[in-house]
């Protein structure tokens, strides 16, 4: 979609204002459709070749696809926004669709990790928010791991011995943000996890970044972790 129709970031304030009235007001919301609506939008953008990324996404909605049974306009949020953010408003409405439904897919999906790859996952993570570019954003890393169940595992298939790289590693699928480097995700991306890991290798990194959470919380005098290439440069610093 980002070839045809040039995307912007939303403002970090504007989308947590975003997040937090899509996510209050789910109860009245039809996800499942809402997301169908988009979808709609993205197939009649390719095929007129829409290019002015400036127009409202709801004044496209009614001039094109005259879809007056579905509620969009009860998030008013999104009277403000144009088409050059649709892809930033469907993947909010894809993670809050996916948090409600991820666990109902079948148990060959949620094969435990064996400590070898717990290791493996947090030797390429960063916990804490670091920024640093030399290891994978575990937030980043739980974003795509949820779309990659929404999106593939929610129905029956049988792609559960398939090594989970084969996935990752094609970017095509839009699994990843687009901040992330992909060299990084090839360089770092476990070999060792299958699909049938997804869901535990899901909750485990959910798990540790809660406990990082609560680590900073609770010590105050708690120090993170700086990032390598600090410690890098001091060392070349010394040697030199």
């Amino acid at each position: 979609m980002e070839g045809i129709l040039p995307q912007e970031p939303i403002a970090a304030d504007k989308m947590i204002i975003i997040s937090a009235i899509l996510f209050q007001q789910s109860d009245s919301i039809n996800l499942s459709e809402l997301l169908f609506l988009f979808e709609t939008t993205f197939c009649f953008i390719k095929e007129l070749s829409i290019k002015n990324n400036n127009i409202l996404i709801l004044d496209f909605i009614n001039q094109w696809l005259k879809l007056a049974r579905y509620n969009i306009t009860s998030i008013d949020i999104l009277k403000k926004f144009s088409l050059k953010h649709i892809v930033t408003f469907y993947e909010l409405i894809e993670e809050k669709a996916a948090n409600s439904v991820i666990q109902n897919i079948d148990d060959k999906f949620k094969i435990s990790l064996t400590q070898q790859m717990k290791d493996s996952i947090n030797n390429i993570m960063d916990y804490y928010d670091l920024e640093d570019q030399q290891l994978i954003p575990a937030k980043t890393f739980v974003l795509a791991l949820k779309r990659f169940i929404y999106r593939f595992l929610l129905v029956d298939s049988n792609i559960d011995n398939l090594n989970l790289n084969v996935f990752f590693l094609d970017f095509t699928l839009d699994l990843w943000p687009n901040y992330i480097e992909k060299e990084l995700i090839e360089k770092l991306f476990p070999t060792c996890l299958l699909v049938s890991h997804v869901y535990d290798c899901y909750n485990f990194i959910v798990n540790e970044i809660e406990k990082a959470t609560n680590e900073r919380q609770n010590n105050k005098n708690f120090e993170l972790p700086r990032p390598r290439k600090i410690f890098i440069k001091k060392f070349k610093k010394i040697i030199d």
